[in-house]
């Protein structure tokens, strides 16, 4: 009793997270993908069956519903199978784990079918088979017009950040056992009720959210494993008799199985994919699952499998995962972009390398409506004028709960006024009206294109960096996990935290952490005629970033712009003797040339509208850089500095010995954001250059703008 309970919570499940528009929107793009490679594996699979399959045991009338039937179950690619396979290896949220979630969803509509056609044609009595269709269009209607309308008005009812009412889970979650039984008793299985019925709840928060909250870990933790049990038990190894028969049956399934990875090669080419990631496709959609079990045990238990078939078929799904699961985890490890011609696979952009007679892509990622306040702050701050105007991809981040597959979605116009989102996420539809709000309001043209994003923390950054490549964007903005207008609780801000530094180690352009723990950013202050900006610069790709995004802002007129010049006597660390290879000699004096040649760019803007001012500081090691920002504490609404330097005395590991989170905003940010630095009250952008070295052909500032010999204030600071 326990493990049919568990495969009827599972089925609900199931259903739960999956999105039928979703589905339907996929089916429009990827349906090749979804019954071409079915297709392949069916007819092999049934061919081989026919020529090499022959057991006494069973009548040839059922012997033929049983080959039909087994074909059809070893070639389909269930959704939750796949879905659970693509979260074990983080990899919902890539292309290739998209295309897969959508193929396997539309192989899951035909099994649906199959079944509701097996459950008729197994019935010889007209009047039975009449009755059955019967009987399922009035399961279909009362659960779509009478079970979803109730559905959809719980959720309304709902208040924003409430939890669902414990009376309606309870009721929800018992009339999936009831749902279970009427189907049994209108003879359309029992698995059909559940299904249908996890299908007219509406996924997502806050009803299918809590739902699954609610339900997921009994079921996965508890009850499943008496299901498996339940097949152990009726799985007889020592049946197994027949060598011979074993060997033809594994070498069909085989044959299916290749003739469906085959076929993804071949179809993937039509859709521009690279025939290596198109073998990777055929290799996820033959992972195999407990749909698979759960169907075997229907067979055998309907007498279509005898104890040979059925233990063969157990084993044969159990040696397929085995095998192809961890082989789809060696093979794509990279998550490179799928497509034959990706857009500037590869290449680094930044604030530097954008022409400023250009316009301004930056993708802003957001948790809550809080972070919107100092984004657009922010986003002003980066002067939109009409020579470069400004395009934000606003991305509300959603931790994929009570779905299982990922969505980056935008939110498109409809008659005029933008479309937003349902009532499952109605946070959003604030969050984007704010957005809405800014650019109509901005001194200078800001284009704003909302987006969701619902997926797992640990996969988000990739639906991101798609994004940002796919638009060639040279600047992402994501909140700091410790901002004080996140608000989250233990667990979700170490998610966060995590999922930041996932952004640093594979972010395709620059990126900007906003560390904001007070909500001071954006805030009026009628008290100052400029926007204070610092800029604390030592060298090196991720200081130049910094600088950059510091001589456009310094173009607004309400905005003052203080350079920090750090210069370091002794770069290396205390006690260390580094003899430098010709090669990194010559990058260190290119690196040095760079940081030069845009210091002056920066000095230059003195001529212009006469707002920005610059201090060299110099100092004899990275402790006296310390103390020489501790002294330099003023009225700032934001600092920005780089989060690795090309000075090694502040790289070391001793250095962040007291320091928290020096990983993530690096040694000098972290100081920055500290109550060292003005009580922790200036709000900090820490900018990182991707991670890769700017080509000097393509980004050097002395090619655009020559060495300017203006007089500079000097500060020596001596300990």
């Amino acid at each position: 009793m326990a493990s049919l309970t568990g495969a009827v919570y599972f089925v609900f499940l199931v259903a739960l997270k999956m999105d039928v528009l979703m589905t339907i929107r996929a089916a429009k793009s990827t349906w090749r993908l979804g019954v071409i490679p079915f297709l392949a594996s069916f007819v092999v699979i049934l061919a081989l069956l026919c020529l090499y399959y022959h057991p006494q045991q069973i009548s040839s009338a059922s012997l033929t519903i049983a080959r039909v039937s087994v074909s059809c179950l070893m070639s389909l690619s269930n959704f939750p199978v796949v879905s659970d396979a693509m979260l074990e290896l983080n990899l919902t949220a890539t292309e290739l784990g998209q295309i897969a979630l959508s193929s396997s969803m539309i192989n899951d509509i035909i099994l649906w079918l199959f079944i509701v056609m097996h459950s008729f044609t197994s019935n010889v009595d007209v009047k039975k088979s009449i009755a059955l269709l019967g009987n399922w269009c009035l399961l279909v209607f009362f659960n779509f017009f009478v079970l979803r309308p109730t559905m959809k008005l719980i959720a309304m009812r709902t208040p924003v950040g409430k939890p669902v009412k414990e009376l309606y889970v309870v009721l929800i979650l018992l009339g999936v056992l009831v749902m279970a039984g009427v189907g049994d008793l209108m003879g359309v299985t029992f698995l059909m009720g559940p299904l249908i019925f996890g299908l007219v709840v509406p996924s997502g928060p806050p009803l299918g959210t809590t739902l699954a909250e609610k339900s997921e870990v009994l079921t996965t933790e508890f009850l499943l494993p008496f299901f498996f049990v339940y097949i152990g038990i009726n799985t007889d190894l020592s049946a197994l008799e027949d060598w011979r028969l074993f060997l033809t049956l594994q070498g069909v399934f085989f044959a299916g199985d290749l003739a469906k990875l085959l076929a993804c090669v071949l179809v993937s080419l039509a859709y521009n994919i690279r025939p290596k990631h198109g073998t990777l496709l055929g290799l996820m959609l033959n992972i195999k699952g407990i749909t698979q079990l759960i169907s075997l045990a229907r067979f055998k238990k309907q007498k279509m499998l005898d104890e040979d078939t059925f233990s063969q078929l157990v084993f044969c799904v159990v040696l397929i995962t085995a095998i192809v699961t961890p082989l789809v985890n060696i093979l794509y490890k990279h998550r490179p972009r799928v497509h034959a011609e990706s857009l500037f696979e590869g290449e680094l952009r930044t604030i530097q390398s954008t022409p400023r007679n250009r316009e301004f892509h930056i993708v802003c990622c957001v948790h809550n409506e809080a972070n919107v306040r100092g984004i657009t702050a922010l986003l002003e701050e980066c002067n939109p004028v009409q020579e470069s105007p400004i395009c934000v991809y606003a991305v509300h981040l959603i931790e994929l709960v009570g779905k299982s597959a990922p969505i980056l979605l935008p939110i498109k116009h409809r008659h005029g006024r933008r479309k937003f989102l349902s009532v499952n996420y109605p946070n959003t539809n604030h969050i984007m009206q704010a957005f809405e709000n800014y650019s109509n309001n901005s001194s200078g043209p800001v284009k704003v294109l909302p987006y969701i994003n619902v997926a797992p923390y640990k996969s988000m950054h990739d639906a991101i960096f798609n994004l940002a490549q796919d638009n060639m964007v040279p600047f992402i903005i994501i909140p700091f996990h410790e901002n004080g207008n996140i608000d989250l609780v233990g667990h979700v801000a170490a998610s966060i935290r995590k999922m930041n530094t996932r952004f640093q180690a594979h972010a395709p352009c620059t990126l900007g952490i906003l560390v904001d723990r007070h909500s001071r950013l954006g805030a009026s202050n009628n008290n100052n005629m400029y926007f204070n900006v610092g800029v604390f610069f030592i060298g090196g790709a991720h200081d130049r970033e910094a600088l950059a995004l510091g001589i456009r802002m310094s173009e607004r007129a309400d905005t003052r712009v203080s350079l920090f010049r750090f210069v370091i006597v002794n770069k290396k660390p205390c006690g260390c003797k580094i003899i430098l290879t010709r090669e990194e000699r010559e990058e260190e004096e290119e690196d040095t040339m760079l940081d030069e040649g845009l210091i002056d760019e920066f000095k230059s803007m003195k001529y212009g509208i006469g707002n920005v001012c610059w201090y060299e500081i110099t100092v004899d090691d990275g402790v006296e850089v310390l103390e020489a920002v501790h002294s330099l504490e003023g009225n700032y609404d934001l600092v920005m500095v780089g989060r690795r330097h090309n000075d090694g005395s502040l790289n070391g590991k001793e250095m962040t010995t007291f320091m928290e989170n020096a990983d993530a905003l690096g040694i000098l940010g972290d100081m920055l954001s500290s109550v060292e630095f003005c009580m922790g009250m200036v709000p900090v952008l820490v900018t990182q250059c991707g991670g890769v070295k700017i080509s000097s052909s393509s980004n050097n500032k002395l090619d655009r703008v020559g060495s300017v010999n203006v007089s500079q204030k000097r500060l020596s600071v001596h300990k």
